[in-house]
């Protein structure tokens, strides 16, 4: 058996923050940086993703915060979450690296007609080169508040000490806008028993969604 090996917690299922996306170069072009902030102000409150501006590496990089509610149980290391570039949810009395089970939460912008098929194709297409023993599993739908549905698979990678074992739901959301965003909320486990004993918060959220 080979040796297992460690990893961060989260970063496998993060893609790397880009300093700009086509959107805030459009916003840009029509006015600059006071045209940028309104670009981030704008919206009804009904839009599930909210777009803030943080500094990574001495540059100003966007963060997409998709609106999940913290778990009953849970409580949200925004500090984290923020170097990670997701929303993060932790076990009540739990830390990021003591909790058996965290929860995280991240959105991306879309590329041009991308579907929730293409999404799951490509984030598990950049697992396995990552992780090429990783079995996935495909599970039941999720159907959200809105009655859209997340697509469900389970993640078992041995080699992972710090996640072997993982739920990832995907969906499609778009903004006010009319961008479309890729939603991804993953639960992810130090051993199968902490994955059961979190999954039912998990499912909660991806159903209040």
């Amino acid at each position: 058996m080979s040796a297992k090996y460690e990893t961060g917690r989260v970063p496998t299922h993060v893609r790397p923050a880009a300093f700009m996306t086509f959107a805030f170069v459009r916003c840009l072009a029509a006015g600059g940086l006071a045209a940028l902030a309104a670009c981030f102000a704008a919206g009804p409150a009904s839009a599930v993703v909210e777009k803030v501006m943080t500094m990574c590496g001495g540059q100003l990089c966007p963060f997409f915060r998709p609106s999940f509610a913290v778990p009953e149980g849970w409580w949200e290391d925004h500090k984290t979450g923020m170097r990670l570039g997701v929303r993060l949810f932790v076990p009540t009395g739990e830390t990021f690296d003591s909790a058996p089970a965290i929860i995280y939460a991240l959105a991306r912008l879309g590329q041009e007609g991308e579907d929730v098929v293409a999404a799951v194709a490509s984030h598990h297409e950049t697992w396995r080169r990552k992780v090429p023993e990783v079995a996935i599993t495909r599970l039941d739908d999720v159907r959200r508040n809105d009655g859209a549905a997340f697509q469900l698979h389970h993640f078992v990678s041995p080699n992972l000490a710090t996640q072997p074992y993982e739920r990832v739901a995907t969906g499609i959301d778009g903004d006010a806008q009319g961008s479309p965003f890729v939603i991804r909320l993953a639960l992810t486990a130090k051993t199968e028993a902490a994955l059961k004993q979190a999954e039912d918060a998990f499912v909660t959220l991806l159903k209040r969604y």
